[in-house]
């Protein structure tokens, strides 16, 4: 399964970029939503790596979003969370840079501290 997680408003967003979010689900800063790993999803989220980020989420992890949202995740399920405790590295920089945008190699960290 693969997250993501809006780390970013919607404000001064490119048009084509914005529909983008909102196709992925993503309407409101920290929400998260899971999709099966696909080529298309993995697509509309590098479009959106400016805004968002986005990575592999580990089973225990998804448990652990299904316990606390009480109801089961499934393709394209969008869950409201809370700002992660002691807040995003660096909301214009990449997560490569020392930021919290784009593609990570796991999401799981970052999501444990949202929920």
């Amino acid at each position: 399964m693969i997250a993501a997680v809006k780390v970013r408003g919607n404000v001064d967003v490119p048009q084509p970029v914005e529909d983008t979010m909102t196709n992925l689900g993503l309407k409101k800063r920290n929400q998260i939503v899971v999709y099966e790993k696909d080529d298309s999803v993995l697509g509309m989220m590098n479009k959106a790596k400016d805004y968002i980020t986005y990575g592999e989420i580990s089973d225990e992890t998804l448990e652990l979003i299904e316990d606390k949202n009480g109801e089961e995740v499934t393709h394209g399920t969008v869950i409201n969370s809370t700002p992660p405790s002691k807040g995003f590295k660096n909301t214009k920089r990449g997560a490569g840079q020392s930021g919290s945008l784009g593609k990570r190699k796991s999401l799981d960290d970052l999501i444990n501290r949202m929920v």
